[in-house]
């Protein structure tokens, strides 16, 4: 290879090296946005899942508070019955010998 025709290789190479080095600190400056931006997407994620479980859990102490209710009431009711019934009874028992 004559001195011409090298040092033009050697231009052309000087030139690569320059664009591959700037794309290179390019890149590496995208990956660098890319992974704040991915950091602050996750965040935001957790944060939604967070709240997401808080609000879960309230659903949860509610239904828990509304079973609790419906078991008290259906224990009253279960009581009134009995009550009415002795009632009943205790009525019929009084009120025959005086209907007869």
């Amino acid at each position: 290879m004559n001195g011409d025709m090298q040092t033009k290789v050697f231009q052309l190479l000087d030139v690569i090296a320059v664009e591959v080095a700037a794309h290179r600190v390019e890149t590496a400056k995208q990956n660098v946005d890319l992974r704040t931006e991915m950091h602050s997407g996750f965040n935001r994620i957790d944060h939604r899942l967070g709240s997401l479980e808080t609000r879960v859990e309230n659903i949860e102490t509610r239904v828990e508070n509304i079973e609790t209710r419906v078991e008290n009431t259906e224990t009253n009711v279960v009581s009134l019955g009995a009550e009415l019934r002795s009632f009943r009874g205790e009525f019929e028992r009084r009120i025959t010998p005086l209907e007869r």
